[in-house]
């Protein structure tokens, strides 16, 4: 009874310790800030692709992760278009079969994401709690391909950026925080990939 005691109780410690683990994302900053110009259209429609995604881990071999590259861009070209639909720069977007009428825009998005981390230094940061901290750094080197469906004109951009993510039971006072970097990260993309199809003319057709 005792030792059972002793186990429950060890397993209860182990999990506050584990649920009071803080992280933090920080934005690398890779692409220049974009001074987006309200397009002379704006009401336009998008129709969003994926294409293929290469994921790595350190560089080398394939890293297929927890998620799909197809779920990864899906969660991507969400992301950018409810930036640029926030911003008001186009009046909808979705799927092939979310349209009824012909969509004016196509966007394709592939590329590759490289996962950077110390496989030491994730063991390290377990054994001790996390108290020693972890890090990770998650770079996106993208494709877009955009064609205007009523003129068939194409243009295309890459843009690339990362996000670090820190680990360590020192940070929970900055874990409602902790997605911010990321955020910023992904806003930076979708910024930087408008204002370069602006710049190719698109838009403003």
């Amino acid at each position: 009874m005792y030792k059972c005691y002793i186990k429950f109780k060890y397993a209860f410690i182990v999990g506050i310790i584990c649920l009071q683990t803080g992280c933090m994302t920080v934005n690398e900053g890779m692409l220049r800030k974009a001074n987006i110009v309200t397009p002379q259209n704006n009401k336009v429609s998008i129709e969003v692709k994926t294409g293929t995604l290469i994921q790595k881990l350190n560089g080398t071999g394939r890293n297929e992760g927890l998620l799909s590259g197809t779920t990864v861009l899906n969660a991507l070209n969400t992301s950018i278009m409810t930036r640029w639909k926030s911003k008001d720069l186009i009046a909808d977007y979705g799927s092939t079969n979310d349209f009824k009428n012909k969509p004016d825009y196509t966007l394709t998005v592939s590329g590759e994401k490289n996962e950077d981390g110390s496989m030491t230094g994730a063991v390290l940061s377990g054994l001790t709690f996390m108290l020693i901290p972890a890090t990770a750094t998650v770079t996106y080197d993208l494709n877009f391909d955009f064609v205007n469906n009523h003129t068939n004109q194409h243009y295309s951009v890459t843009a690339k950026n990362a996000v670090t993510t820190w680990m360590q039971i020192l940070l929970l006072p900055a874990l409602p925080f902790s997605w911010i970097g990321s955020h910023n990260m992904l806003n930076d993309i979708a910024d930087y990939t408008y204002d370069e199809l602006q710049k190719q003319g698109a838009f403003n057709e």
